[in-house]
């Protein structure tokens, strides 16, 4: 007699092959692909770097050791991609050059300050904004409209810098809208222009010309809504004759899942909403009555 058990069995197994088989060749396809960010100067790890598909849907952060995973299906063979972040300017690179290295070196900025004493007793404190004033909750998210695909916003505010002799960077508070949906890690960014540059409503700027000023990647984790403040290790110094400031938001999220927006405030002239593309271009939006609630405090001589 027929052990149709065994007909059964061996039925079951040959399925079993089958899809085994399937699910293989599904997961080689899927085989995640890595590449290393390195500076060219010191040969150390880019962390945190935001690489996105021109035009495309793909984007991702390298870690903390500046490695950045992707499958290769998620990017066009004929795509560029941009990539930005803490230290570099914007670069673009092709997909093909993605493939053929497993390490990126990338030019970073030299900016160095002059070692200057800074003696707390003749110090005093300037401050630009007011977060205990009145601000504007607001419902959904900041975005870009018309936009083209793959573009995002990141939080940009400029602060006109007052005359000073000499001024240093002590505090940044920031007011987060109720409608924060989870945890968030945010990326902090304070850029200067060059000296001689004047930042002009509405006009586009290149990343070029701006310079980092803080001595690190500085990682702030946002937990819940109201008042954040960011303290810093040491004061950072702002060269003197600089007119303009620039305060860089940028949200380490693949997807705009937490909801993160800064409400509205009117309380200060020397505040204003600015922007900054994909593309590298920052500036400041025609001026509005509405700035994002943010309280800055310097110290000055």
């Amino acid at each position: 007699m027929k052990n149709q058990f065994g007909l059964v069995t061996r039925s079951v197994n040959s399925w079993l092959v089958v899809a085994f088989l399937l699910i293989s060749s599904h997961t080689f396809g899927q085989e995640r692909q890595s590449v290393y960010f390195y500076s060219a100067n010191e040969e150390m790890p880019l962390a945190y770097l935001r690489v996105q598909v021109v035009e495309g849907r793909f984007m991702d952060f390298t870690d903390i050791k500046g490695k950045l995973e992707y499958l290769k299906q998620e990017i066009p063979q004929n795509s560029s991609i941009n990539i930005s972040g803490y230290g570099i300017n914007d670069t673009l690179l092709s997909i093909k050059q993605l493939y053929k290295l497993d390490t990126i070196f990338l030019k970073t900025k030299e900016f160095e300050l002059p070692e200057v004493a800074i003696n707390s007793t003749l110090l005093s404190e300037l401050k630009i904004g007011d977060s205990s004033a009145e601000g504007w909750e607001v419902t959904k998210p900041i975005a870009l409209s018309r936009g083209e695909e793959g573009d995002f916003y990141r939080y940009t505010i400029r602060v006109k810098v007052p005359k000073s002799k000499q001024l240093f960077l002590d505090e940044i508070k920031f007011y987060v809208s109720k409608i924060l949906a989870e945890k968030v890690d945010v990326s902090l960014r304070v850029l200067i222009p060059s000296t001689t540059k004047r930042i002009m409503h509405g006009k586009m700027n290149s990343i070029v010309e701006f310079t980092d000023v803080l001595p690190s990647n500085k990682i702030i984790a946002v937990t819940k809504s109201g008042w954040q403040q960011i303290n810093f290790n040491e004061s950072v110094q702002i060269p003197t004759g600089l007119s303009d400031l620039f305060i860089i938001f940028d949200l380490i999220e693949k997807t705009p899942k937490s909801r993160f927006a800064i409400i509205d405030q009117q309380t200060s002239k020397d505040i204003d909403l600015g922007f900054y593309y994909s593309s590298g271009k920052i500036g400041v939006f025609p001026s509005n009555r509405f700035h994002p609630a943010v309280e800055i405090t310097f110290l000055k001589e």
